[in-house]
């Protein structure tokens, strides 16, 4: 008895990925296999294809078939945020924690270089890595006294221990300016939204790396790219929105120095998500099961979600109908906690400019070691500097603040990401700083939606 043609799976290996879209394209008119298309392709008429498909009539999502994997190397802290802000892309980044930086690796801005502060701005920053270079030394000696060696520890593993702790607290005297290495794998639709915003960017720096990222690009999807310009309208609209919140809002001082605070949560979640779970499973509309459940008792909506949630674990994600109830945090916190938390960009995440403003984080091991008076300094110096130079290059002057300031990130995420951030955040292996953010994440949906919180797979130590 047959069942049908047989089934094929299989890579295209090999081939430009402009190519490869095409291929993929082409199969919603072609009867052939996609190994047949492909092999009738090449790039003379897989530019055809794109000029007719892409630029003639809009059909953007071929684009998403020609994937690319770019290396993007010294390029500052700052402007690394600015690209993994693109959501659809897959990002590995050159750790602080575990690697040590030096000054011979920071972005000098070229028109604050060439202005009567560029001297000043240069000087300072020399500052931060020659304290940081001092307060490194001086911090091997005080993690190592303080975590000696255990027997039966190979000494290449523990030494690596030690670095790792050691990078951990001193990070926080890196600016945002540090030069560091992105790796990026993202489709090209993705990617050419990702360089119109980098080349309309307000800073120099995105304005050169968008260019040249471009520039990169059509080495292998020409067509594909080579459209990628500065937008007026995204570049218009943040200018005017800035002048409109800076008369509004110039002279109000912040009052809320909280890490975490829920601003907005959905209020009909608990309904939501119990309607959405049987809904998968029913033939009726929503608005029949959404009355039935208002009808159920207590016990019987913790028994389904007991059902949906109770046996979950570490490596398990929550159900996809926990996506249908929202929650809205404004958190205010270190750099360093920043990089890590960004990274969830299933999340929506609107952030503010980099700024001195909200005062700094000091690592606890800063202070047992007797560095203290030391690390402020640098963070006084940092504060001086920015205020001084925003005055007259306000984007420019991000790059002289160090990790340890603090900066505010409006988070939206569905129920089901929270599952996820806070298993993933509160892990023992995860640094101290996002560890209590993603705590008190948790303890803020818990005092709303206890039933729904109390399946969350959390470590509150």
């Amino acid at each position: 008895m047959k069942y049908g043609a047989k089934r094929r799976i299989y890579p295209l290996v090999g081939y430009n990925p402009e190519i490869v879209s095409v291929a993929f394209g082409k199969c919603s008119r072609s009867p052939e296999s996609f190994d047949q298309i492909i092999k009738e392709l090449d790039a003379d008429k897989s530019r055809k294809f794109h000029e007719k498909w892409i630029i003639g009539y809009g059909h953007k999502s071929v684009m998403e078939h020609a994937v690319l994997s770019m290396a993007f190397e010294n390029v500052s802290i700052l402007a690394t945020k600015v690209l993994e802000d693109n959501r659809l892309a897959s990002y590995t980044e050159k750790s602080t924690r575990y690697q040590k930086f030096d000054k011979s690796r920071y972005y000098k801005p070229p028109k604050l270089m060439v202005s009567d502060l560029g001297l000043f701005y240069e000087k300072t920053v020399d500052f931060y890595f020659d304290s940081y270079e001092k307060i490194v030394e001086k911090m091997f000696e005080f993690i190592q006294n303080k975590y000696p060696q255990e027997k039966g520890i190979d000494d290449k593993l523990y030494q690596s221990r030690i670095r790792n702790k050691v990078f951990d607290n001193c990070r926080y005297l890196l600016p945002v300016a540090t030069q560091t290495n992105l790796g990026m794998t993202v489709n090209a639709r993705q990617f050419e939204y990702a360089v119109v915003k980098m080349i309309t960017h307000p800073l120099e720096e995105l304005q050169q790396i968008g260019q040249e990222a471009k520039k990169a690009a059509m080495k292998i999807i020409p067509t594909l790219i080579k459209f990628a310009e500065k937008d007026q309208y995204i570049y218009d609209t943040a200018k005017n929105l800035s002048k409109i919140t800076e008369k509004i809002f110039k002279k109000i001082p912040s009052k809320n120095s909280q890490p975490v605070t829920l601003v907005k949560f959905d209020q009909e979640a608990e309904e939501k998500i119990l309607v959405a779970l049987l809904y998968k499973f029913s033939h009726l509309p929503y608005k029949q099961i959404a009355s039935q459940v208002r009808k159920m008792t207590k016990k019987d909506k913790e028994g389904i979600i007991e059902t949906a949630v109770g046996k979950m674990q570490r490596r398990d994600q929550a159900p996809r109908e926990f996506e249908h109830a929202y929650y809205t945090f404004d958190i205010l916190m270190d750099y360093g906690a920043f990089r890590d938390i960004q990274r969830h960009r299933m999340s929506t995440q609107t952030n503010q400019m980099v700024t001195t403003e909200n005062g700094y984080s000091t690592p606890e091991e800063i202070i047992e070691a007797g560095l203290k008076d030391q690390y402020d300094q640098v963070m006084s110096k940092a504060d001086a500097t920015f205020r001084k130079i925003s005055k007259r290059f306000p984007f420019a002057a991000q790059y002289c603040v160090p990790l340890a300031y603090k900066k505010r990130t409006l988070i939206t995420m569905n129920l089901r990401e929270l599952y996820h951030f806070v298993k993933l955040r509160t892990g023992p292996a995860g640094h101290v700083s996002y560890r209590r953010i993603a705590q008190e994440i948790y303890r803020q949906v818990k005092e709303v939606h206890p039933l729904l919180a109390k399946y969350i797979i959390v470590n509150l130590e």
